[in-house]
């Protein structure tokens, strides 16, 4: 695939992620009216995730159909050039009226992550990357903190209940004992783009899926920062972290998660 037809999926997943968070607000101003379903404890889906995801894919599939794509709500299967979509990362606090959730677009050319598109509709800020063109928030560069201490640094946590309870408390005990401060937000790929754009220090996260960190470990990585590679089948859990560089080597440490160099 040439470096175009790349550009011309960077310049089509702009678009069609703006297009589907118009659809999103829409339904998260209306959130009262949504019938609610529990696909596990805690773990929440509306008809928002399903017709949002359904959009994208119409749209995937009128431009690329040569494409496969998988995504949180619907599946799909893996190949050579694949999307990855998640209609909205953050569910639980789309539906309580929390503003922080976002949606996410990556594509995957033979096994490589080369778009990441993570979009937070609520406050206008696409974030890009696309592989060896740097991370951008809404056509401007952004770039990882600085922070080289634990001791100035935030660390956004990522949990569900698929992950054991004393496993991730034992982590989150060994950061704050090292003097890291913490956020827990809400929304893994949000929290992946905030670091990319230097608000958060590092992330991680002991179980989540490629439709969650694809497009932010791409942002973070594009950004200067040091992140995972989501491992094996794109359709299973794995765990992933990132960090600005300065203490990378501190929270891979901490959480048991290598970080490449």
């Amino acid at each position: 695939m040439t470096e175009n037809e790349i550009e011309d999926r960077l310049a089509a997943g702009c678009e069609i992620l703006r297009e589907a968070g118009r659809t999103a607000l829409d339904f998260y101003r209306r959130r009262d009216h949504l019938t609610i379903e529990r696909k596990g404890r805690q773990d929440l889906v509306s008809r928002a995730d399903r017709e949002v995801e359904s959009l994208i894919r119409a749209r995937l599939a009128a431009r690329f159909p040569q494409d496969e794509v998988i995504g949180e709500e619907q599946g799909g299967r893996s190949g050579p050039r694949v999307w990855i979509t998640d209609p909205i990362d953050g569910t639980a606090n789309f539906l309580r009226g929390i503003p922080y959730w976002s949606m996410t677009l990556a594509f995957v050319l033979e096994g490589r992550p080369r778009i990441g598109l993570t979009y937070d509709p609520l406050h206008e800020e696409l974030f890009t990357a696309m592989t060896g063109r740097g991370a951008h928030r809404n056509g401007r560069r952004i770039r990882v903190s600085q922070a080289q201490r634990p001791e100035e640094a935030c660390v956004g946590l990522s949990f569900s209940f698929r992950t054991p309870v004393a496993e991730y408390t034992a982590v989150l005990a060994r950061l704050l004992e090292a003097g890291f401060d913490h956020r827990r937000m809400g929304s893994a790929a949000l929290s992946l783009a905030h670091l990319a754009d230097g608000r958060l220090d590092a992330t991680f996260t002991l179980r989540t899926h490629s439709w969650d960190v694809l497009s932010g470990l791409l942002l973070v990585r594009e950004a200067g920062g040091r992140a995972t590679d989501f491992p094996g089948d794109l359709l299973e859990s794995a765990s992933a972290a990132a960090a600005t560089p300065g203490i990378a080597v501190e929270i891979a440490a901490l959480t048991g998660i290598p970080l490449p160099a």
